[in-house]
């Protein structure tokens, strides 16, 4: 299967399923990922959630994603490819200065060695290629 791979629900243009292969910390795992595309767009930034569970500063335990460009640095000339590229780069730079998961956050900060640990465990549990997403 290549990656990046998104298609529509349903048929419905508004929301977008699709997985990524994880980088850095993440390395094999696999994050299936919903994107809800507001009627606005693309005057207002889609909403990102990842469905498969990951620790990470920047993904919240709802799985909704905190980065620059789906809040205050929204520029109506991204397109799709570009939020996905985007949400590709943090799993390589996790930002724990903005965080959502403020836990994930402080571990990365003060404890990375045992960030790592977490993040890779998650990985296991979760981001398998046999892992069923609802």
């Amino acid at each position: 299967m290549e990656e990046p791979s998104f298609h529509p629900v349903k048929d419905d243009l508004t929301r977008w399923r699709g997985m990524i292969l994880g980088t850095g910390v993440y390395d094999k795992g696999v994050f299936y990922i919903e994107i809800e595309v507001k009627r606005t767009y693309p005057f207002e930034p889609p909403t990102v959630f990842f469905k498969t569970p990951i620790w990470h500063p920047n993904i919240g335990e709802n799985g909704r994603v905190c980065v620059g460009i789906l809040g205050k640095d929204w520029r109506p000339s991204i397109t799709l490819v570009g939020v996905i590229e985007t949400i590709r780069n943090l799993l390589n730079f996790p930002n724990p200065k903005d965080p959502l998961n403020r836990e994930a956050a402080q571990q990365m900060n003060t404890n990375l060695q045992s960030f790592i640990k977490k993040a890779r465990m998650y990985v296991e549990k979760y981001a398998t290629w046999d892992q069923k997403i609802s």
